[in-house]
C-alpha cells in the first residue's frame, strides 16, 4: 500500500508541477507575442503618420499655390479696372 500511496503522491506532484510550468511557459509566450504585436503596430502607425504628414504637406503646398494664383488674378482684375 505504501508504494501505491507514494506513486499516487509522486504522480500528483508531477502533474501539479507540469500544469504550473506549462502555465508559466504559456504566459511567457503570450507576453512575447503581445510585445511583438505592439512593436508591429508602432511601426505601422509611424509609417501611417509619415504618409499623412507627406499628404498634409502636399495639400498645404497646393493651397499656397492656389492662394498665389487667386491673388495674382485679383491684382490683374483690379489693374484692368483702373
Amino acid at each position: 500500500m505504501d508504494v501505491k500511496k507514494a506513486m499516487v503522491k509522486r504522480v500528483a506532484v508531477w502533474t501539479v508541477l507540469g500544469i504550473v510550468g506549462g502555465g508559466v511557459a504559456a504566459d511567457t509566450l503570450w507576453r512575447q507575442k503581445g510585445a511583438q504585436e505592439q512593436a508591429n503596430l508602432r511601426g505601422q502607425q509611424t509609417e501611417e503618420l509619415q504618409r499623412l504628414e507627406a499628404q498634409l504637406k502636399t495639400l498645404t503646398d497646393q493651397l499656397a499655390a492656389e492662394r498665389l494664383r487667386r491673388e495674382a488674378l485679383e491684382r490683374s482684375l483690379s489693374e484692368g479696372r483702373k
